[in-house]
């Protein structure tokens, strides 16, 4: 199951809904068994995605070996009252759950989940504008606004922002803790920095924070993140640089690199603009990729 990919409509991404940390990795893996595939056959409230304590127990290892069917019994339980807000477009929301039942089956040491009619069509048959990454990504990640802040810097890096501003308020909103750590150091140490923290250690991305004060009080908060192995291809905010990455790729020693690369030799060939296109993406998205030469050194290069 670690190598299931999770993928969720961007709408879903940054709802407003509140979960615990077990809430969510469990709604992850039935999410995960979804494939959300444009062609895929289309899913249902009458299609049903089990889970076993043995996959929970693979999954997550800092999870407690004892008891684990009831525990597993009490978060979905607790799934199943849980509600999300979803923005629409002309000022409407719609509220709704994510599942419509659970079967609880004891002698099977498992459950089986349905989800709610409203919530499928942010999980399945996504054609634009969704999130995808492997279940595997997340594992590691204890605290559930680590979760939701991962799942956020993918869904920006999909559309190639590398640093995005927040209204506090917003922010507190989407995470689900309106009525939580009321109080800006509050928020700032329990859910941003520890959910930062998180990311940098256990994913593949680094992610800096900073935060914007008016007179007395902080009103927004900026994420600029990148790819690890691309540090030297950051902004002075710690954003990835698309400026430095366009000089790169027009340098004529990096064509001289990788104009063999196995992922761009098709577009090597075919025109400089299109070779410049997919290297700059692939940089972005994996920069460990290309380790010819340190990045500086195409940057000390004058191209044309």
């Amino acid at each position: 199951m670690k190598n299931n990919l999770v993928a969720k409509s961007n709408d879903l991404i940054v709802a407003s809904y509140e979960l615990t940390r077990n809430e969510q990795r469990l709604l992850l893996a039935c999410i995960s068994q979804i494939n959300s595939q444009p062609n895929a056959s289309e899913i249902t409230m009458q299609d049903e995605f089990v889970v076993t304590t043995e996959q929970m127990k693979e999954l997550y290892k800092d999870s407690s070996k004892d008891n684990v069917y009831r525990d597993l019994n009490v978060v979905a339980n607790n799934l199943f009252e849980r509600e999300v807000k979803i923005a629409l477009p002309d000022n409407e929301m719609l509220r709704t759950r994510f599942v419509s039942s659970v079967l609880f089956q004891p002698e099977k040491s498992q459950i089986t989940v349905t989800f709610a009619q409203k919530i499928l069509p942010y999980l399945t048959q996504l054609k634009k504008n969704f999130t995808r990454y492997r279940l595997a990504d997340t594992v590691e990640l204890t605290s559930v606004y680590a979760i939701r802040l991962y799942e956020m810097v993918v869904c920006w890096q999909g559309q190639n922002r590398w640093s995005e501003t927040i209204d506090l308020g917003e922010f507190r909103y989407m995470m689900g803790c309106v009525d939580k750590y009321k109080q800006f150091g509050q928020l700032r140490q329990s859910v941003i920095e520890k959910a930062v923290e998180q990311i940098n250690e256990n994913t593949a991305y680094h992610v800096n924070v900073r935060y914007r004060k008016i007179k007395h009080t902080y009103k927004s908060v900026t994420f600029s993140f990148y790819k690890k192995g691309a540090i030297s291809l950051t902004d002075d905010t710690g954003a990835l640089s698309l400026d430095k990455i366009r000089r790169i790729v027009r340098s004529p020693q990096f064509t001289a690199d990788y104009n063999d690369h196995q992922l761009l030799s098709v577009e090597a060939k075919d025109s400089n603009e299109a070779f410049w296109a997919k290297a700059e993406q692939l940089i972005a998205e994996s920069p460990k990729e290309f380790s010819k030469r340190p990045f500086d050194d195409y940057l000390k290069i004058k191209t044309d």
